[in-house]
C-alpha cells in the first residue's frame, strides 16, 4: 500500500510536465519547417559569382520578352477584336441586303409578261416597265461594299514594281538629266568666278 501511494503521489507531481512534453515534441518540429519557410534560400546564392551574373541577366532577359510578348499579344487581341466587331457588322448588313436581293429577285419572277392579244396589252407593259424602274432603283440601293483597295495604294504599289524594272544605267541616265540644270549653273558660276578674279588681278597689275 505504501508504494502504491508513493507511485500516485508521484504521479500527480509531475502530470503537468508529462501534458507539456506530449505538447512539445509537435512544436518542436514545426518550429525547423516554420523557420525553413520564412527564410527561403535563393538558387543565386549557391554559385559561383559568374554563374550567378549571368543568370541574373538571363533571368532579367527573360523577363523583358515576357512583357513584350504580353504587350504585343493585347494589341493583336484588341486588333482581332475590332476586326470581329466590323466583320460582325459587315454580316449583318450583307445579310440584309441578300434578303432584299432575294425578295426582288422573287417579285421579279412572279411579274407577269403582258399578252400581246390583250386588250389591256398597252397598259400591263407600261406598268411592268414601272414595276421594273422601281426594282432598279432598289437594287442600286442594295450594292454591296467595294472591297478593292484605294486607287492610291495601287498606284503607290506600280510604282514600285516599276522601279523594280528600271536598271541601274536607267536610273543613272535619269539622274543625270534632272541634274544636268544644276551641274551646268554650278560651271557657269565656277568660270563666271575665274573670270572675275583674272580680271581683279589684271587690273591690280
Amino acid at each position: 500500500m505504501k508504494k502504491e501511494m508513493f507511485v500516485t503521489a508521484g504521479l500527480c507531481r509531475i502530470k503537468d510536465q508529462i501534458a507539456q512534453s506530449a505538447e512539445n515534441p509537435a512544436g518542436q518540429a514545426a518550429e525547423p519547417n516554420t523557420v525553413k519557410a520564412d527564410h527561403p534560400v535563393s538558387v543565386f546564392d549557391s554559385l559561383p559569382p559568374e554563374t550567378a551574373k549571368a543568370l541574373r541577366s538571363r533571368r532579367q532577359e527573360y523577363e523583358h520578352f515576357r512583357q513584350d510578348l504580353n504587350f504585343r499579344l493585347h494589341e493583336l487581341a484588341s486588333q482581332l477584336a475590332r476586326q470581329c466587331e466590323e466583320l460582325e457588322k459587315n454580316a449583318g448588313h450583307l445579310q440584309k441586303l441578300k434578303t432584299e436581293t432575294a425578295r426582288l429577285l422573287d417579285q421579279l419572277e412572279k411579274q407577269s409578261e403582258p399578252d400581246e392579244f390583250s386588250s389591256d396589252f398597252q397598259l400591263r407593259l407600261s406598268s411592268n416597265f414601272r414595276e421594273l424602274e422601281h426594282l432598279r432603283i432598289e437594287m442600286i440601293d442594295l450594292q454591296p461594299p467595294s472591297t478593292e483597295k484605294p486607287a492610291e495604294n495601287q498606284s503607290g504599289k506600280n510604282i514600285f514594281a516599276e522601279l523594280d524594272s528600271v536598271s541601274f544605267g536607267q536610273l543613272f541616265r535619269i539622274g543625270s538629266a534632272m541634274m544636268l540644270p544644276l551641274i551646268l549653273a554650278i560651271l557657269f558660276s565656277g568660270l563666271l568666278l575665274m573670270l572675275t578674279i583674272f580680271l581683279t588681278f589684271r587690273v591690280n597689275l
